[in-house]
């Protein structure tokens, strides 16, 4: 749960106000999105995705949780706990609204940051360093992972510019098989690249 107690002392929730909290929040993701896009090639994971022939399709609800990344698949989930930036940072972070492009210093900020900030690591009044799991989405086990974690969900649905024609058992089979692939590449090149924990979720839009 976020540390409401914290943020008030920060001023950054006002008289139960967190129109500013949620602002600042966007801004931050949208900061790290374009760092951790400098730094993994997801564009190359997701043209694998399109020309896989496993008739996968976009899933367009879920198209503006990406703020800077723009991908149709791959989305960066984390909670952000702002409030456990400096004062300087977050003054940082405000100033950075009246600037059309992100400075060096912003970057960087970010980038020595985020893994504290995605740390869902509050509970019951304290701080604790030590791992345990947090839930993202639906309450099955599926959803849980480690709270010091990088969580990128991809989400995907039918094709429905292709009409499939065969084994739906084993078209099944190959989408689970190839995605496992296409996780695990992902999460190899971002512990070898950013030597932080990375999980990735997997759901399909049953409904398109």
């Amino acid at each position: 749960m976020r540390n409401n107690i914290l943020a008030k002392e920060k001023k950054l929730i006002n008289n139960n106000d967190d129109s500013l909290y949620k602002k600042l929040s966007l801004r931050y993701k949208y900061i790290l999105e374009y760092y951790l896009n400098t730094v993994v090639d997801f564009k190359k994971y997701e043209n694998e995705i399109d020309n896989s022939n496993l008739y996968i399709g976009k899933n367009s609800r879920y198209k503006s949780l990406n703020e800077y990344l723009n991908l149709d698949y791959i989305f960066l989930i984390n909670n952000l706990f702002i409030e456990k930036l400096s004062d300087d940072n977050l003054e940082l972070l405000k100033n950075s609204f009246n600037k059309d492009n992100l400075s060096i210093e912003l970057v960087e900020m970010v980038k020595n940051t985020y893994q504290d900030v995605i740390r869902d690591n509050y509970l019951n009044g304290e701080y604790y360093d030590k791992i345990y799991n947090v839930c993202y989405g639906e309450f099955v086990p599926t959803n849980f992972v480690s709270n010091n974690s990088l969580v990128f969900k991809i989400y995907y649905g039918k094709n429905l510019k292709e009409l499939f024609k065969g084994d739906f058992i084993k078209l099944h089979q190959d989408q689970l098989k190839f995605f496992r692939k296409i996780i695990s590449d992902i999460k190899n090149e971002i512990m070898v690249k950013l030597n932080v924990q990375c999980e990735i979720l997997l759901e399909k839009d049953i409904y398109e």
